[in-house]
Formats: structure tokens, C-alpha cells, sequence
């Protein structure tokens, strides 16, 4: 199955950055399975749906315009939330392995556990 218009390209911005991820609608999110030459064990697994992650992007608008004035605010936008997760990536904690795209928060969050889908 393809990936959905912001879906698909969040996976293939992370595939650039050097992630390993893949969209997963059955789960309804992205298993990132490996950074860089990292692999991730267990992988991190980013709860998020299209509308979900076009109201996040919506968040980063401003601040990527200030990072990447001459960039599109939606390309702008794709290249700070890859930063942001790659930051949480590697520096995740034993135990946490599911993050969410809050509404109101630019940064991707660790779901706690005893909070999880599994």
C-alpha cells in the first residue's frame, strides 16, 4: 500500500536523514527500525496519522521560516520535525519506544509504557 501524501514523505525525509522507517497503516503509524548504522531494538514506533501530522506541521511553520527562510514552509517544516525526531531517537531512554505528535507541542513526546498501544 502507498503511503499517504505527508505520511509517505515523513518516511522518505527520514530515510534521507539516515533513518530506516516505514509507514505501517494496519498500526497506524511509522516503525523506525534503524538510525544511521544504529539498529533500533526494539524500533521506535511514531503514532501518527495524515491529519494528525499536517496539524504538527502546521506548529513548525513559523520556526522552520526563521531556520530556512528561503524554503518552502512546508519543506521547512518536514526538515525541523526530522530534527526533532532524530534528536528524541537518540537520545531515548531504555523502555520508550513509542512516541506521539502532540497538538500543541513541536516536539515528538515518549509514550510512558503503561500508556502504550501494545
Amino acid at each position: 500500500m502507498r503511503e499517504p501524501n505527508f505520511l509517505g514523505e515523513l518516511v522518505r525525509r527520514l530515510n534521507l536523514v539516515g533513518g530506516q522507517a516505514a509507514y505501517h497503516p494496519e498500526e497506524g503509524g511509522v516503525v523506525i527500525s534503524a538510525w544511521r548504522e544504529e539498529k533500533l531494538d526494539p524500533p521506535v514506533w511514531l503514532a501518527v496519522d495524515e491529519d494528525t501530522l499536517e496539524r504538527h506541521l502546521s506548529l513548525l511553520h513559523d520556526d522552520a521560516a526563521s531556520l530556512w527562510p528561503d524554503t518552502d514552509r512546508e519543506a521547512g517544516a518536514f526538515n525541523l520535525l526530522s530534527v526533532h525526531i532524530e534528536e528524541t531517537v537518540l537520545t531515548r531512554k531504555p523502555g520508550q519506544t513509542e512516541l506521539i505528535l502532540d497538538r500543541d507541542k513541536r516536539v515528538p513526546e515518549w509514550v510512558e509504557p503503561d500508556e502504550s498501544h501494545s
